[in-house]
Order: structure tokens, then C-alpha cells, then sequence
């Protein structure tokens, strides 16, 4: 039994990309004033099934009544659209809206 050798072409991906950003949410409540700041940083690759992703870490006062997100969490997306509609999704999920 022969075995063929395939020589596959493992190059890297490249950064084309890169912002670092503030990302500031509100506690969807009338009675609230509770905010969350998230350090987020877009970076865009040149290929791949999902090249743009978002890296959020929080940075800011914890909220007093509103419920928490996790500290850290990675989006990632296919286009910047997708990538603001999970962003959204993602917040709505924990009662916040960007602002």
C-alpha cells in the first residue's frame, strides 16, 4: 500500500486590522443609572471562516443592582454587521443597550 504525500500550504493568517476602543453599555431600566465600560479591541484578518473578532475586557465600577456580564468574552463574527448585531444580542441578554 503506497501512501501520497500532500503538501499543504500552512501559511498564517495576517492582521490587515487592529483598533482598541471603548465600549460603553446602560442598564436597560428607568430607574437605573448603572453603566458598564468594556475595553474592546476589532481585529481583522485576511481569511478564515470568522476574520473579525472582538476582544472585550471590562474596565469600570462593578453595577450596584443590574446583573453582570462575564468580566472577559471574545465575539467573533463573519462581517462588521454581524459583528454589531451579536454585540447587541449579547448585551440585551444581560438587560443593557449600548450607548
Amino acid at each position: 500500500m503506497r501512501r501520497r504525500s500532500v503538501d499543504v500550504n500552512m501559511t498564517k493568517t495576517k492582521i490587515i486590522y487592529e483598533e482598541e476602543s471603548v465600549l460603553v453599555a446602560k442598564f436597560y431600566h428607568p430607574q437605573s443609572d448603572d453603566y458598564l465600560d468594556y475595553r474592546a479591541k476589532i481585529v481583522i484578518k485576511d481569511s478564515g471562516k470568522t476574520p473579525i473578532q472582538m476582544n472585550l475586557a471590562f474596565d469600570g465600577i462593578l453595577p450596584f443592582a443590574a446583573p453582570m456580564p462575564p468580566k472577559e468574552h471574545t465575539i467573533k463574527a463573519k462581517s462588521i454587521l454581524e459583528l454589531s448585531l451579536k454585540i447587541k444580542k449579547w448585551l440585551k441578554k444581560y438587560g443593557y443597550e449600548l450607548v
